[in-house]
């Protein structure tokens, strides 16, 4: 089902071919469910081929809980513009019924967007919500994926690996500021910390919080200099308590959020990593510890794609 050059009108045919290849296939073992709540639009990075078969691996997962038009694109150096169909296809524990969603994969010159964005209008799923998942820093270097972003209901951008926080973040406030809807995995990761945190306040005397906005906080975090995480996680905190002095510290270690300690008054109180998947919480005497939420792609995008409205948390923190 491969084309030199694609038609959306033959991509289509092609579509309702394999489904009706997929009823006559499964027609005496009890029929196939065509699903789809969204057309999801996945951007590999550039000539990595690894990167592009991971993107298809997590998409066969993502539809088991969110089904999807999936149209992945593979941009390739020099490449010439062609497509070809496919469909995820899995069955429910104790069904008899299997449950399928389709996809299309397309690879392009990297210089092509323009045509490709011409393309997707008319294979985007008609009435359903458009995401669009950019999973590189590419659409922080250059402007090439530009063309795509007026498509989408929603972008999800991946900041952990850019170069310059800053630019990145103005980036993403100007795409925020003009309209778009953005979300960036490096904000999702901190939804386990940001819990513990919560409920660590809530666990707090009443006056801490009041001597908190004239304490301090010191955050300590892998690396000579501060992620995407550790900045979103300083500036998430400084929105929820103004005032607070924070400090941020570099400790010997991986990348990323290491451990947050409060003091106020007479009272400190701390959150720090102890394994890869655990947090030990400490408010004076009294400690225990709680669980992260996975760090995989797939839990992340999962979390994004049940967001599709407005998150007005990530919003703050980005104004």
């Amino acid at each position: 089902m491969v084309a030199a050059a694609i038609d959306p009108e033959k991509v289509l045919r092609d579509l309702r071919g394999l489904w009706a290849q997929l009823a006559k296939d499964q027609g005496g073992a009890g029929g196939v469910l065509r699903a789809c709540s969204m057309t999801l639009m996945v951007v590999a990075e550039p000539d990595d081929a690894a990167d592009a078969e991971s993107a298809r691996k997590t998409i066969g997962q993502l539809m088991h809980g969110h089904p999807s038009r999936a149209i992945v694109l593979i941009p390739s150096e020099g490449g010439e513009l062609s497509g070809q169909v496919f469909a995820e296809c899995w069955m429910p524990f104790g069904g008899q019924q299997q449950i399928c969603s389709e996809g299309i994969e397309i690879t392009a010159d990297s210089e092509q967007t323009d045509e490709v964005a011409r393309v997707l209008v008319p294979l985007i799923a008609p009435d359903l919500p458009v995401v669009l998942w950019c999973r590189g820093p590419r659409a922080f270097l250059d402007r090439s994926l530009d063309p795509l972003f007026p498509l989408a209901n929603k972008i999800i951008f991946n900041t952990r690996a850019v170069r310059h926080p800053a630019s990145a973040f103005e980036f993403l406030r100007r795409m925020q500021k003009g309209g778009r809807r953005v979300a960036d995995l490096a904000w999702t990761r901190l939804t386990g910390w940001r819990e513990a945190v919560a409920h660590l306040m809530d666990a707090a005397p009443p006056e801490w919080l009041v001597d908190a906005r004239s304490g301090a906080v010191r955050l300590e975090h892998g690396g000579a200099r501060p992620g995407t995480r550790s900045l979103y996680f300083a500036r998430w905190i400084e929105r929820a308590l103004p005032g607070i002095d924070i400090t941020l510290a570099p400790v010997a270690g991986d990348a990323g959020l290491h451990s947050v300690v409060f003091t106020g008054g007479n009272l400190e109180m701390s959150i720090r990593r102890t394994e890869a998947s655990s947090l030990e919480v400490r408010s004076g005497a009294r400690s225990y510890s709680s669980l992260l939420p996975p760090d995989s792609e797939e839990c992340l995008m999962r979390e994004e794609l049940s967001i599709l409205g407005r998150d007005p948390a990530f919003e703050r923190v980005l104004a």
